[in-house]
């Protein structure tokens, strides 16, 4: 058995145990920037790639702060909203454009709301990440290149096919959200109903 499907047997278990915070082990209590970041970096670093930056940056949070995909702190704390909330966006940052996250998060507010779109990423994630060895299994019996750089290179294209599949069918359903309607100020709801 050559070597370098055994390491790519032990990259696929790797992402079968791949960390999740769950909304029961986030601290019920208001944390500072450098506590989140921390704790976000230490629960959830396994997701970047080797050599990165942190999960998390003051910055991030700053950012993400502007483009109104995280409520403001109160009094420079953050909640369990905010945990969630970065968890799922450091974590689709690589896969959607800011836009698209602020589309996607749109409809979601409040911690109940929040929660629930988080527990069903977790849930998709769980369910996706421990099907990674039984697929790099069959991706791996399928090649025949001995040349381990051309085989691993063959297998990065198929992998890399699936992503854009799930992408793509992503983004498509994603330009189907319509923004929450916001009402106008100055604007008479009964005028609707007048003829």
């Amino acid at each position: 058995m050559p070597e370098w499907k055994d390491e790519v047997r032990k990259l696929a278990q790797q992402m079968e145990k791949a960390p999740q915070i769950l909304p029961e082990e986030i601290p019920d209590l208001e944390i500072y920037m450098d506590q989140l970041t921390t704790y976000l970096d230490k629960r959830l670093g396994f997701y970047n790639r080797e050599g990165e930056s942190p999960f998390v940056t003051r910055s991030m949070v700053n950012n993400y702060s502007k483009a109104k995909l995280l409520p403001p702190p109160a009094a420079k704390r953050y909640s369990r909203v905010h945990v969630m909330l970065l968890s799922l966006v450091c974590q689709l940052k690589r896969i959607f454009t800011i836009q698209d996250l602020g589309k996607l998060l749109a409809p979601v507010s409040g911690e109940k709301e929040t929660a629930r779109l988080y527990c069903l990423f977790l849930e998709a994630q769980k369910e996706a990440f421990a099907k990674t060895p039984a697929l790099a299994e069959e991706l791996l019996s399928a090649l025949e290149e001995e040349d381990p750089n051309k085989a691993k290179a063959a297998l990065v294209t198929q992998l890399a096919v699936r992503a854009q599949r799930d992408l793509l069918l992503a983004e498509r359903v994603l330009d189907t959200l319509r923004p929450p309607e916001e009402e106008k100020p100055g604007k008479d709801k009964k005028k609707k109903g007048k003829t």
